[in-house]
């Protein structure tokens, strides 16, 4: 019976630790499981300092976040004026066979 529920207790604990890892919160996670076991004495006499050391570890979380988020967003826009301006140089190397009655065109260099 006590080797299941340290089995779970393990499992349980490896999938915090699993999703903690893909959502940046590992440090939260690992700050707040020692101020619950090692440091509870220290926890319990800096109740307040210590709850803003976790308010600030999980910020910097959050920072990270809107960090990514705004790469992410940047590179959104990027992609879509690289496309813009490739649909717009095809166009003119379109209208350039057109004028000069060539029955093709080249596609080189237009996409990465």
């Amino acid at each position: 019976m006590m080797f299941l529920v340290i089995g779970t207790g393990l499992g349980v604990l490896a999938i915090l630790f699993r999703l903690a890892a893909l959502t940046r919160l590992t440090l939260p996670l690992l700050y707040t499981l020692s101020m619950l076991t090692v440091f509870h004495s220290w926890y319990q006499a800096n109740a307040t300092m210590a709850d803003n050391i976790l308010f600030v570890l999980v910020g910097l979380v959050i920072l990270s976040w809107l960090f990514s988020l705004g790469k992410c967003v940047w590179s959104f826009i990027r992609e879509q004026s690289e496309d813009r301006a490739a649909v717009e140089y095809f166009a003119y190397r379109v209208r350039n066979a057109r004028e000069n009655g060539e029955d093709t065109i080249s596609t080189e260099g237009l996409w990465r």
